[in-house]
């Protein structure tokens, strides 16, 4: 009986260890393949093409959810509005709110390589509109050609 308790106390510290070194490698490689399909969708909202746009958010809601609490709800349901729309203003509605979490997950997880964080004081009817970049030269998604080189790089990651 002595035996079974201390192999069973052994087993449990090895399940909890194992778990807490799981979750700590799930937390390192979730944020590059949500920031991959992030900067997809960006690209696509950049080319003004929703469909490119829809499609690219399916595969970035997918990394989302397979991020879990990392990156959070509001970006997946931002990320599912994308993918159900063909508006492409609609579709730009919704990246402030990706942007935000997205922003918050890859600060604290230090993604692989460099982040640029953008912002143009005239997106979102002149309030102002952030998102994340894989490149520092700003090119708009909330204007797209219209207004391309609108915006500055507000922070590097």
């Amino acid at each position: 009986m002595k035996k079974t308790i201390i192999f069973a106390f052994a087993l449990l510290i090895s399940a909890v260890s194992f778990a807490q070194h799981e979750g700590h490698n799930m937390t390192k490689m979730g944020i590059d393949p949500v920031l991959t399909a992030y900067f997809k969708v960006k690209n696509a909202l950049v080319a003004s093409d929703a469909k490119a746009t829809a499609a690219e958010a399916k595969v970035l809601s997918a990394a989302v959810k397979k991020a879990g609490k990392m990156i959070g709800a509001d970006a997946a349901k931002a990320a599912d509005a994308m993918a159900k729309s063909s508006d492409i203003d609609t579709q730009r509605a919704q990246l402030g709110t990706l942007t935000t979490a997205v922003y918050a997950a890859a600060k604290a997880m230090k993604p692989g390589s460099t982040v640029y964080y953008d912002f143009c004081p005239m997106a979102n009817n002149n309030t102002g509109g952030y998102w994340l970049s894989e490149k520092k030269e700003i090119a708009n998604p909330y204007f797209g050609d219209a207004m391309l080189k609108c915006g500055k790089v507000k922070e590097t990651l």
